[in-house]
């Protein structure tokens, strides 16, 4: 047997565990960041609603009293530069799918699927939907 017979070890990361994982946990955040502005909005109102400013249930209403203020700015923050973020660590891992060791690895349908993911929170920042949350939450 010679070396050459011998599969070289991937470098460290070349998996592209880091990544998917970033992705997924991005994804996560930002839909939970959502999820909370939207069941507080509820809470005011007593049903699911989409917010939007100056609306009948919030429009006088204190929304972040006391220790909601802090979670108010981190959801700002979080549904203001995730999808920022998520467009780059997109761009990044279509970058690391066209590698050549992409191709066999193991990891490669989850990344695929949390470049979905990343995609799809980058888009859906465009969504007036969110666009009325989020000047809600500035509001």
């Amino acid at each position: 047997m010679t070396t050459a017979d011998v599969d070289p070890t991937p470098a460290p990361g070349s998996s592209g565990r880091t990544l998917t994982r970033a992705q997924f946990a991005l994804a996560a955040v930002y839909v939970g960041a959502i999820g909370v502005a939207l069941g507080r909005a509820a809470s005011f109102s007593g049903y699911l609603y989409l917010p939007h400013q100056g609306d009948e249930y919030t429009g006088s209403a204190n929304l972040w009293p006391g220790l909601w203020a802090p979670a108010a700015l981190a959801m700002i923050v979080v549904i203001g530069v995730a999808p920022y973020v998520a467009a780059v660590a997109a761009l990044v891992a279509v970058t690391r799918l066209l590698t050549a060791g992409m191709r066999t690895s193991v990891h490669r349908r989850s990344l695929i699927v949390s470049t979905v993911l990343a995609t799809l929170v980058a888009a859906s920042s465009l969504t007036p939907p969110v666009k009325a949350l989020f000047s809600w939450l500035l509001d």
